[in-house]
């Protein structure tokens, strides 16, 4: 095996011992997840997804507006135009 190719799995660890002793110590330090923690971190998902959504909004708005400006304008010439034909 070259030195730049990754281990098989079926490899065995080299001093002889066994690769599962690790894992099973690693077990018994397993903790849940304080509720602070998962709630803290909703809170920040929260408060970025609302900044991304007010930034949209900031961006779509002048278009909105442009576009509704642009209507109200039309219907006001038509109306004139209708007021003038009649």
């Amino acid at each position: 095996m070259s030195e730049n190719s990754p281990p098989s799995s079926s490899a065995a660890p080299e001093d002889g011992r066994d690769a599962g002793e690790p894992i099973i110590a690693l077990r018994e330090l397993e903790a849940d997840t304080s509720p602070f923690f998962l709630n803290n971190i909703r809170d920040k998902i929260h408060r970025h997804a609302t900044a991304s959504q007010l930034l949209a909004f900031s961006w779509q708005m002048p278009g909105i507006v442009f576009v509704e400006l642009q209507r109200m304008l039309v219907e006001i010439l038509s109306g004139l135009r209708r007021k003038a034909g009649d």
